[in-house]
């Protein structure tokens, strides 16, 4: 009976690290993408700013967001 007993505490320890790690996984992966996004709005917005000082050479709205 004892046996039984430390298998389950040893599958419930084994599961709580596993639970730890994907949720540790999970916060590193959302501060990635949110800085991807960050970095991405900024290119984005000094492409704008590029297009909207030299309209000669770039389309209207030629970028999504441009205004």
């Amino acid at each position: 009976m004892r046996s039984v007993q430390r298998a389950v505490l040893l599958r419930a320890a084994a599961a709580v690290v596993v639970l730890v790690g994907a949720v540790g996984v999970h916060v590193e992966v959302g501060h990635a993408l949110a800085k991807r996004g960050a970095e991405r709005a900024e290119r984005e917005a000094v492409a704008c700013a590029e297009a909207a000082r030299h309209p000669d050479l770039f389309e209207a709205g030629w970028l999504a967001g441009c205004r």
